[in-house]
């Protein structure tokens, strides 16, 4: 089953163009606000894009989701964890899986589709430690679907991210049911087709206030973009001499 299209940077900045997420409102924290960055779509690159490889000299904590079954999908994963990277699997369910997504309980032939891409991922993204979800609409707001799957993520001890994607999905109160620690993303770097570091600066300021406000925050950028990776290289130190703290996807759910 082949995950990646010829525009999947396309694909990227339309899921990007989603209404951002509310923040998942934990309790305030004592100590500093937290913004955890969550880059999405490793495993795929085009000549075009941010060299991976600048991607991990980056030497604050950052959490890189990485898709199954694409060109540098086995070689992203080491890359990440050889750097101290957090690594979590960024795991498609429609359109790239076929899926009925009947509105009563999963059917055996999309848990069988789910399971299996699953388990791949696995092999082939070997220590990751949590799951988030890359585009998804249907299947994030399908219950059944969203409850089985958390069995999957809870069977490995892993954490759940959900993106974000639709307004309406039930993934992160799925993957609480289920007891994993989840979050959601508060908020995406880009804005639709706008990934330029000016849009990024305003959307990271944005997602700084909101964890000033909550006390922590999940925000979503691609690893395409050299306006991302700009605003991300230049706008962390700032933000950190404010008493920001910037950490791995990991330390904020619950």
């Amino acid at each position: 089953m082949k995950v990646l299209s010829a525009a999947s940077c396309l694909l990227a900045a339309w899921a990007a163009a989603a209404p951002a997420a509310p923040p998942d409102r934990a309790a305030v924290q004592a100590g500093p606000p937290r913004i955890a960055v969550v880059l999405d779509d490793f495993g795929l690159t085009y000549k075009k894009n941010v060299p991976d490889e600048k991607w991990m000299a980056v030497r604050w904590p950052v959490t890189f989701a990485v898709m199954p079954e694409s060109p540098r999908t086995r070689q992203a994963a080491r890359e990440t964890l050889a750097n101290g990277h957090e690594l979590i699997i960024h795991f498609p369910f429609d359109p790239f899986l076929k899926l009925d997504l009947p509105k009563g309980s999963a059917s055996p032939a999309d848990l069988e589709k789910v399971r299996k891409l699953f388990d791949r991922c696995l092999a082939h993204i070997p220590g990751a430690k949590g799951v988030n979800n890359h585009r998804s609409f249907r299947a994030t707001q399908n219950r059944p679907m969203m409850a089985e799957f958390m069995k999957l993520v809870r069977e490995r001890g892993m954490f759940f991210v959900d993106s974000g994607v639709s307004t309406k999905s039930v993934a992160l109160a799925e993957a609480r049911a289920a007891g994993l620690k989840a979050g959601r993303g508060g908020i995406f770097l880009e804005d639709g087709s706008k990934h330029d570091k000016p849009v990024c600066v305003r959307l990271l300021r944005r997602a700084a206030a909101m964890a000033r406000k909550n006390g922590s925050v999940i925000a979503i950028g691609h690893h395409y973009w050299q306006g991302t990776y700009d605003c991300l290289t230049e706008q962390v130190p700032k933000l950190q001499q404010e008493g920001f703290e910037f950490v791995f996807a990991s330390a904020v759910v619950r």
